[in-house]
């Protein structure tokens, strides 16, 4: 099966825990990671939970966990190369974008891929992009960073703020 920009995923699941198993790995295991560790558990597909804490909460249902520093590139790019998964899902976006487009580069599945999580880790950007590249309505803002920018934003912006 083809996916995205010519990616190609095998079209058969593989069972959990065999050397053929679909396996998926979750980069941060919290709330949301747990309920897609579940869901992949229904259909048969490994999970491996890393996270930069032990014991988060999709840990608890993975089949193997890692606890890592998710912003040292060197790191997640090492447990994915150790763990090599059909799939890499950020759960979160504080994570190192730049392991990600490499390890996109050296053919690992990415969903949703590295440019996205980089836009997503970033809300400036994110705000950005949204207003002004694609320019679709957002409530008023101005970014600032200090009191007195706060303090102008809100007469700017008028209230409530």
């Amino acid at each position: 099966m083809t996916i995205g920009s010519g990616i190609s995923i095998r079209k058969f699941i593989g069972t959990a825990l065999t050397s053929n198993s679909t396996k998926v790995m979750l980069l941060g295991s919290g709330e949301l990671g747990k309920e897609l560790a579940l869901e992949a558990h229904k259909l048969g597909i490994e999970v491996v939970a890393v996270d930069r804490y032990d014991n988060a909460p999709a840990m608890h249902v993975a089949h193997r966990k890692y606890v890592i520093n998710m912003l040292n590139g060197n790191a997640v790019k090492d447990v994915v190369r150790r763990e090599k998964p059909d799939v890499i899902i950020p759960e979160i976006e504080a994570v190192n974008t730049e392991a990600l487009k490499e390890l996109e580069d050296e053919g690992y599945v990415v969903i949703p891929n590295a440019n996205a999580v980089k836009v997503c880790m970033n809300r400036i950007e994110l705000r950005e992009f949204i207003a002004r590249r694609l320019e679709l309505p957002t409530t008023k803002y101005v970014i600032a960073e200090g009191a007195d920018d706060v303090i102008n934003a809100c007469d700017k912006i008028g209230n409530p703020c």
